[in-house]
This record gives structure tokens, sequence and C-alpha cells, in this order.
């Protein structure tokens, strides 16, 4: 269990620096303390299913990547989309706090929606395999 909770820390803070955000606004974008999240960075604790599956949205990764089963991209240059994606997040950042708690959970709805509708588009589509036409035998 101790490695998993170094494997997690170690993931979450690539995938936020990655993305540029401070582990004081991370913590912000969570609700959480700094100091809780920090620990969390560190391998100290483990987090509860829903606060992963809340720190998967938000760093734009699956549980999968965080948790070591498959492997995290860590991008040099971020691409288009995570740069969109990133421009918007930070607009949106500092709205965040004003809104009640039901309108927080539709906006993250509403931004998971939105991120899956930018990736359909953006990423590129694979090769249709062609049918080899052969002759029926007779």
């Amino acid at each position: 269990m101790k490695a998993l909770r170094k494997t997690l820390g170690a993931n979450i803070r690539k995938a936020r620096t990655r993305l540029a955000i401070t582990q004081e606004r991370m913590a912000e974008q969570l609700e959480m303390s700094p100091e809780v999240y920090g620990r969390m960075e560190r391998g100290l604790i483990f987090p509860r299913v829903e606060r992963l599956v809340d720190i998967c949205e938000k760093l734009g990764v699956s549980s999968d990547q965080l948790l070591g089963l498959s492997v995290l991209e860590v991008a040099a240059t971020p691409s288009v989309r995570q740069d969109e994606w990133l421009g918007l997040m930070q607009r949106l950042t500092p709205v965040m706090p004003r809104l009640t708690q039901p309108q927080r959970k539709a906006v993250r709805r509403h931004m998971t929606d939105f991120h899956r509708l930018l990736v359909t588009f953006t990423e590129p589509k694979p090769k249709a395999k062609r049918e080899r036409r052969g002759r029926h035998p007779t």
C-alpha cells in the first residue's frame, strides 16, 4: 500500500506540474487544505475514491495512469488540445469559489462533457481498414 501511495503521489505531482498548476490552486479546486493535498502528493495519505475521481477530472488523466497501472504521458509541451483546455480552466477557476455547491457540481459535469467533446473533435481519426477484395469460391 505504501508503494501505491508513493506512485500515486508522484504521478499526481507530474500531472499537476505539466498543467502548471500550483499545489495551493489544486487544493482549492479540490476543496481541501493545501497541507492535506501536499501530504497526498508526498505519498503519505491515500485519497478516498470520490476524491481520486475528482483529481482525475481536474488533471485530465485516468485513475489507471495516476495509480501507475498504465503509462502517464508527460509531454514536454502540451498539445493544442491541452492548451485550449488549460486556458478554459484558468478562466473558470476564479469564478468557482463564488458558486454554490450544486452549481460547482454542474460546472464540473458540463466541463467533463465538454472535454470529451473537445477530445472527440481534436483527436486524429483512426484510419479505416480497407477490406481486401478477393474472389469468392464458386
